[in-house]
């Protein structure tokens, strides 16, 4: 199967340049982006829409005067399909439209257009597809903020230390924008191309209130350096939008490290949904631990050098012994009510890595000393 190549128009925006970026990690799809002086040169427009299999229209306004608006975003739609019908084998058109063309306003009102337009042009003559994808609020990295998204916005404010206002606290349909450029590629290269208007399915609904309020625990989180809870998708997407707009030196976090006679210890994260990572560094002949958990979970894991992790059952005598080696690492789980240790048996620093399901709290640690033996 020869290549398609999928032309797009509004590459550089914010929808755009996500699109671009998926479209060409996909096999077989070569992307055209179209160039802004060809809106204003019908034979250049008609030259690039001829070399595409489908073309997937993205360019607009959003912002302006009112008539300006409506005036631009019609044209640019009537030009497109001018060139499109021109084409000696039309391209399949894909264009973006939005929940706002059920508004009388000037860009909703554009966009309703514009779905008009799309339908009657594939309804005007045999072996021309289309389909208009009826878009909710597009949130995700790389959206500018004080332009057209709340979450970029918000996002924004959060990261550099603002208090954000909510002037109308309405509910809001949002659409992760990873999600919306899969749905659009399909598209475009003809797969659940139904024709007609399709409404993109939303990630979540949330009031403004609802989402400043997620966006500011994540920065109360990182406040106390703890990845929130992420097993939630919006929250995950939510977050990794929110990270993206945090300043360079936001991004590394230097540890507390604690050290004594036997080495040193240090967390290196912390996870509101999964308890926490650290690390310890043991000198030759030094044991650690000789403690059990009632309710913990841990895994340990040796990264460099020589060591005993040794285990008892606080109701048996005995003893079960692991010799692990960074050499060929292997995690070791320390069930509940097993009073464990680990002891450096080599002759260098040995360095090992925890997992324990709980962040730690000193007024709660749930470690209680015994010996191993």
């Amino acid at each position: 199967m020869s290549n398609q190549t999928v032309g797009v128009t509004g590459s550089g925006g914010f929808v755009g340049s996500h699109l671009v970026r998926r479209l060409r990690s996909l096999d077989g799809v070569d992307v055209r982006e179209c160039p802004r002086e060809a809106w204003a040169d019908d034979s250049a427009l008609a030259d690039w829409v001829a070399g595409c299999d489908a073309v997937v229209h993205l360019a607009g306004m959003n912002r302006g005067e009112d008539g300006e608006i409506e005036r631009v975003n019609r044209g640019l739609i009537d030009l497109l399909l001018d060139a499109a019908s021109a084409a000696g084998d039309p391209p399949r058109v894909v264009f973006a439209s939005s929940t706002q063309s059920e508004r009388d306003n000037p860009y909703g009102r554009s966009k309703a257009y514009g779905e008009r337009r799309v339908a009657e042009w594939a309804a005007s003559a045999s072996g021309r597809e289309s389909a208009s994808l009826v878009i909710p609020n597009v949130y995700g990295p790389g959206c500018k903020p004080f332009y057209n998204s709340v979450v970029a916005t918000f996002c924004h404010q959060v990261a550099v230390g603002e208090s954000p206002t909510v002037v109308q606290d309405s509910r809001i349909e949002f659409v992760w924008v990873n999600q919306l450029v899969e749905q659009i590629s399909k598209a475009a290269l003809g797969r659940d191309l139904s024709g007609g208007s399709v409404r993109v399915s939303g990630t979540a609904e949330l009031s403004v209130t609802e989402l400043l309020a997620k966006i500011e625990g994540f920065r109360d989180s990182d406040a106390s350096d703890v990845v929130p809870d992420l097993n939630d998708a919006l929250d995950a997407s939510l977050y990794a939008t929110y990270r993206y707009y945090l300043p360079p030196e936001a991004h590394a976090i230097r540890p507390t490290v604690h050290a004594d006679d036997r080495g040193k210890l240090f967390e290196v994260i912390r996870l509101a949904g999964g308890g926490q990572v650290f690390y310890s560094t043991t000198k030759p002949g030094v044991v650690r631990g000789n403690h059990y958990h009632t309710r913990k979970i841990e895994w340990f894991c040796v990264l460099r050098g020589e060591a005993a992790i040794r285990m008892r059952r606080v109701d048996d005598d005995s003893v079960h012994e692991f010799r692990i080696s960074g050499e060929k690492p292997e995690f070791v789980s320390i069930p509940v009510l097993h009073t464990h240790q680990i002891e450096n048996v080599g002759d260098d620093e040995l360095l090992t890595m925890f997992w324990c399901n709980e962040i730690f709290e000193a007024e709660d640690p749930d470690t209680f000393y015994e010996q191993v033996a």
